[in-house]
């Protein structure tokens, strides 16, 4: 950061303040990204990666021919993009037409899991694999090294805009080339359905719906200006949520049409301009004009629906229960996407992110009631979106593939990372707004926190059983704050104390296996395969510890027999730490190596947990000495972290783990304007101001 642009001598009510408005003007309110899908080809699996059996997709093509997978990757950066090839045969990997890497005898004979960096510029790239057919296989998967990520790739420019990659009809040599122009001259499929037939052919996109059920069919009509329509004989449609029969005037502009039909028939819609005679053109309500698919049917449905009201955020109720938007053509479908950066998102780091807004929120009351309102319309958006497609994200993964591009953390929870910060966040904020719809969410994340995250024989949470390999086997710090703060909150909207006593048993579970007594630290992990603690003291994992200690002792009844237990784990570690602080007042990423960088999330968290420990009297005679911690670490956070534009500097990447400490050192390196950090250091400068 440029120290000529910091912040060091502003208050904190102003570097909250230049925060806050840079993020929400940088990520407000956005919309939901829809785009066709067809249910079949190369898309992504359960497993979140793209599969290309290319035995079963081209059973003709002979031994020795090849075939290639074409894909669009859209990158909003010039970046390296982490990439997993389990390759079946020989496979070559091609980005914007250069080679990149590909398969080896060994990857191939054991299908193992090579991954590699592809070299992604800003805007659209080129992804081609080239595949050979062997006796040993033919194909691929691949896609993102760690599973559930959310990058998706996109097909090449000659098919619409569309999730998937394009797979050709086998060759018997290699092109000489890989470039857009060679590959044009190859016959791709999966072959596109004719959406430019006169009729809507129901059978076809509903193949199962019996006699006597329903269709709907909606559309937009394209008015370029005022004028009478005709609907044709005996059709009754819904123009704008009004029946209408026959003709009506429209004014200029787009206007919503809904017919009803037979689905057993096939519809020849005749839609005119009663004065020229000539067709109206249609546009699709969602995809826009420019799209090949002009409607979007639903159904089927036993009674007839006098209005449908079109909606596009949750599936409906149909003859065959829950289903979306179909378009023409069999299999194929509308499908939603969230390409925001941030807003309407769900995961951990932004449920951190949310909490600092909303604290925030409370300490502008009457000091700015401007940026608090827009605070409150920011956050009430972004979880009432995230609630109000939670339906839509469930009925994606059952039958659209397993891999959602709406909420892929919610609807496939396999740790406390997927649910527990951002569940205690949205807790905390239905505190204050009128949240809809919550309620279901939570419990589901209650159930799974209490009942379905694995535990040790002492009822430790660990990590296993999970999508990330790495990861099994293994108990992290982290985790405190993935669910003691959601056990907080929960145990009190329950009335169920029993929560609480989970939360205690977690905090002595955890200092059973990470305690450093010696250095009065916490290890990031505890590797049960190796039967070793890293003994590495990441500085974030730390922090997460002693922030999730001050939430619970805050709720925590003073005569709770284990209250004086935790105290002393709570005065133990804020010793171990304050110790640790430099000259500047920062935390360092490897707490004891004073050669890492400083980092700013764990100093905002450390600076929290002594502001809290002071302010509830936990720290007794020795509340002024970390009372200067606190403010020497918020002034640090100013003059290191934060810049005169808002953005917040030095906030090391989201984490693996490793027994060396040269890796959280030198190789998580920090980012700007992260969001494992932005929210913390509002909650550290919150802390702060109720210093006095």
């Amino acid at each position: 950061m440029d120290i000529q642009k910091n912040m060091a001598h502003a208050t904190d009510l102003e570097a909250i303040q230049v925060i806050v408005e840079r993020y929400l003007s940088s990520h407000g309110t956005g919309a939901y990204t829809y785009r066709p899908f067809y249910h079949g080809g190369i898309y992504r699996k359960k497993d979140y990666r793209y599969h290309a059996d290319l035995n079963q997709l081209l059973p003709e093509a002979l031994l020795g021919s090849f075939s290639y997978i074409w894909g669009v990757y859209n990158s909003p950066t010039d970046q390296d993009l982490r990439f997993v090839l389990i390759p079946y045969g020989p496979v070559s990997i091609y980005v914007n037409g250069k080679l990149v890497g590909g398969s080896d005898i060994f990857s191939e004979r054991y299908r193992s899991k090579p991954n590699f960096q592809l070299p992604m510029k800003k805007g659209n790239n080129d992804l081609v694999l080239v595949c050979e057919n062997t006796s040993g296989g033919f194909g691929c998967e691949f896609g993102p090294w760690l599973v559930k990520h959310e990058y998706y790739f996109l097909m090449p420019p000659m098919r619409e805009d569309q999730e998937g990659l394009c797979y050709s009809k086998s060759i018997p040599e290699r092109l000489p080339e890989v470039n857009a122009r060679s590959l044009s001259s190859l016959f791709w499929y999966p072959k596109e359905p004719d959406v430019n037939a006169i009729e809507l052919n129901f059978q076809e996109t509903f193949p199962h719906a019996k006699k006597g059920q329903y269709i709907v069919a909606n559309t937009c009509l394209d008015m370029k200006k005022e004028g009478l329509v005709s609907f044709g004989d005996g059709i009754e449609v819904s123009v704008d949520n009004q029946l209408i029969r026959g003709t009506v005037k429209l004014a200029a502009g787009l206007h919503t049409l809904i017919i009803n039909s037979n689905a057993s028939s096939s519809f020849v819609p005749k839609i005119t301009d009663v004065k020229s005679g000539k067709a109206i053109p249609l546009t699709n309500p969602i995809l826009g004009f420019d799209s090949q698919y002009k409607w979007l049917l639903a159904g089927p449905f036993d009674n007839y629906p006098k209005i449908f009201e079109a909606q596009y955020l949750k599936p409906f109720t149909t003859s065959n229960g829950l289903d979306f938007w179909h378009l023409q053509g069999r299999d194929t479908y509308l499908r939603m996407y969230n390409d925001n950066p941030l807003f309407g998102h769900w995961n951990y780091a932004l449920g951190v992110t949310l909490y600092g807004l909303v604290e925030v929120e409370r300490m502008l009351k009457g000091k700015n009631d401007g940026l608090a309102r827009r605070i409150s319309t920011y956050l009430v958006s972004h979880l009432q979106n995230s609630i109000d497609t939670y339906a839509y994200a469930l009925w994606d993964k059952e039958t659209l593939g397993g891999a959602t591009a709406v909420h892929h953390l919610m609807t496939g929870m396999d740790s406390l990372d997927d649910c527990g910060s951002f569940g205690s966040t949205l807790l905390e904020i239905a505190r204050d707004h009128q949240i809809v719809g919550y309620e279901p969410i939570i419990e589901i994340i209650g159930d799974f926190i209490s009942n379905i995250q694995p535990r040790l024989p002492d009822g430790t949470f660990y990590r296993a059983h999970l999508m990330r390999d790495f990861h099994e086997n293994t108990l992290w710090v982290d985790d405190l704050y993935m669910s003691v703060p959601f056990f907080c909150r929960y145990s009190k909207i329950k009335g169920d104390l029993s929560y609480l006593e989970d939360a205690v048993g977690q905090f002595f579970g955890f200092e059973k296996y990470l305690y450093m007594e010696d250095e009065q630290l916490l290890s990031h992990v505890y590797d049960f395969d190796r039967d070793i603690a890293t003994g590495i003291p990441w500085g974030r994992g730390n922090g997460w510890a002693l922030f999730s200690l001050s939430e619970l002792l805050m709720v925590l009844d003073h005569k709770h027999p284990n209250r004086e237990a935790l105290l002393s784990l709570y005065r133990r570690l804020s010793e171990g730490y304050l110790r640790l602080q430099d000259e500047m007042g920062m935390f360092h990423q490897v707490l004891n190596m004073s050669s890492s960088y400083p980092e700013s999330s764990c100093t905002a968290m450390f600076a929290c947990g002594f502001s809290r420990g002071i302010r509830m009297g936990w720290y007794g005679a020795d509340a002024p000495k970390y009372e200067d911690g606190c403010r020497r670490a918020c002034q640090a956070l100013k003059e290191q972290a934060i810049d005169k534009e808002g953005h917040v500097w030095g906030v090391c990447r989201g984490s693996e783990f490793s027994c060396s400490a040269h890796y959280y050192a030198e190789r998580l390196l920090p980012l700007l304007d992260d969001t494992h950090g932005i929210g913390i250091i509002l909650l550290a400068l919150c802390e702060d101001m109720k210093l006095g």
